[in-house]
């Protein structure tokens, strides 16, 4: 059908012109007939097919709209009143595309609607824009949050380490006490032990805060997964199947095997949770090459290399809800008393702390997988094996030590362990007393042992200022937590991790009086 154009003359001409030459589509309708009587050139744009397509009437017309926005669109087209409305279109070509619709009823004199004319724009880029910018907003968010949740963690657990050091530090000195400690043994032995399991719950805490210390070596994952096999086995049960396949060809990256051992258990045991009533758990690894950027939930892993471990279970899935708050610090699914919520929470941390990245695919009734990112590594990237320095045949020694430690109640009981194991300690409460103490002391300093994270400087710094003092001085650091990557020059240095027991100390030390120089 040929284009009814408006009437003849020279505004009607510019009018024709414009519409000629802009992106949205123009149109004009008769709502008595449903009859196009136009359609601009921009149509073919929007709706991907010529204005002479859409002639028939207003069916021909909706037959492009999406079935589920027809209605909506069709409100648009009757021009009771002004309509600004959005909706999907279905080209030919198979894409969707929405657009924003328009339209305006044009009245006689007596107040009828004669006409319905409107203005279509693909408004599909705008859209996605918007959604990558919301995507963006609340990935920052969750990250933000992420962050002062493990600040808050790390705080927490620094302080935690420290109280937990102290009542380690004077349960054990008591019971070595002689007959007051035969006496109150039980007591003191359950106020340990209890100690301990704290202090095993500050330690996921920093895990997932990605503030805990860690000595990652050069590791083939394979290796990892197929160790955890047997043991998968008796932890998950005899309903479940546990199916392993590592990579045909090395899959090398740096990190730590005991952590990377508690990613797999943690993931497995989440597994099983999810399948009461038995079904498939399995675990691989593979290689992956990234080149370009693959965005996720919980964040975008970048371009390159990768050793792939995905872990994935028939169980009952997790829905979308779920899935945004998986990987935060006590959240959980399970019923009072049947999990922490730290599980994912440490994961989280664990992979985040190796450069690496976290993806989800799961869905409710079609069970889990988790794809776990780690850079691919080479040969000489780290360390093949930790530096483990052997259990020394006497606690007791007679050197001077030299002990920095901010925290007094702390401070106090490694100073008396040192004391009654033969010690001569120079105590110091902080960097600058540390530097002033050694400035002024003529003797030897057989070993530094300092805390890390300290308000003047860190105990990496102390040490580097305190060597050219007193070289030949060893060194041990200790701490609870810390944000402060390891120093190169400071990598195999003892290191003793809070919170922890004279006896602990006393081998930690005597292991590194003992050890060849560096």
């Amino acid at each position: 059908m040929a284009t009814n154009s408006p009437a003849d003359g020279d505004a009607a001409s510019a009018v024709l012109q414009l519409a000629a030459h802009i992106d949205e589509a123009l149109w004009m309708l008769e709502p008595s007939t449903g009859r196009i009587l136009y359609a601009s050139p921009a149509t073919a744009f929007v709706w991907g097919v010529s204005p002479e397509d859409l002639y028939a009437d207003l069916r021909c017309w909706l037959a492009h709209v999406h079935e589920e926005d027809r209605e909506r669109a069709a409100e648009c087209l009757r021009g009771k009143e002004f309509r600004d409305d959005e909706y999907r279109v279905l080209r030919p070509d198979g894409s969707v595309r929405w657009v924003r619709g328009r339209s305006f009823p044009v009245r006689d004199a007596a107040g009828r609607v004669t006409r319905v004319a409107g203005l279509a724009e693909d408004v599909t880029g705008r859209r996605e824009m918007v959604a990558a910018l919301q995507q963006r907003e609340a990935e920052l968010l969750q990250a933000q949050k992420m962050e002062a949740i493990g600040r808050l963690a790390g705080s927490v657990a620094h302080d935690f380490n420290n109280m937990l050091t102290v009542i380690l530090g004077y349960s054990q000195h008591l019971l070595e006490d002689g007959a007051e400690g035969a006496q109150r043994k039980a007591e003191l032995e359950q106020i340990a032990r209890s100690a301990q399991k704290a202090g095993a719950l500050t330690h996921q805490l920093l895990t997932f805060s990605r503030r805990q210390v860690v000595e990652p070596v050069l590791l083939d994952l394979n290796t990892v997964v197929a160790d955890m096999q047997k043991m998968l086995r008796r932890l998950i049960g005899d309903d479940i199947e546990v199916v392993v396949s590592p990579s045909k060809e090395p899959a090398f990256v740096v990190a730590d095997p005991v952590q990377m051992s508690q990613v797999i258990m943690n993931l497995a045991v989440n597994a099983r949770d999810a399948m009461p009533k038995g079904g498939r758990i399995t675990a691989t690894t593979s290689h992956a090459a990234l080149r370009a950027p693959l965005k996720q939930r919980h964040g975008v892993v970048p371009p390159g290399d990768y050793v792939l471990l995905s872990v994935s279970d028939t169980g009952c899935g997790m829905d979308e809800a779920v899935q945004a708050h998986l990987f935060e610090p006590f959240f959980t699914t399970k019923e009072a008393g049947k999990g922490t919520g730290l599980g994912l929470a440490i994961l989280f941390g664990i992979v985040s702390q190796a450069a690496g990245q976290v993806v989800c695919d799961s869905a409710p009734g079609r069970g889990t997988t988790f794809h776990i990112y780690l850079p691919t590594a080479k040969e000489g990237d780290a360390p093949t094996s930790r530096t483990e320095a052997s259990s020394p045949a006497s606690l007791r020694g007679s050197e001077t030590v030299m002990l920095v430690e901010d925290e007094e109640a702390v401070r106090q009981v490694a100073r008396m362990s040192l004391v009654e194991a033969g010690y001569k300690v120079l105590e110091a409460s902080g960097p600058a007393e540390a530097m002033w103490i050694a400035g002024r002391h003529h003797g030897t300093i057989d070993i530094l042992v300092t805390d890390i994270v300290m308000l003047q400087m860190n105990g990496f710094e102390l040490a580097e200022k305190l060597l050219p003092v007193k070289p030949g001085m060893r060194l041990m650091f200790m701490s609870g937590y810390t944000e402060i990557p390891i120093p190169e020059a400071h990598r195999g240095v003892p290191f003793l991790p809070k919170p922890f027991t004279p006896r602990t100390l006393l081998q930690r030390l005597r292991a590194a009086l003992e050890a060849p120089a560096r």
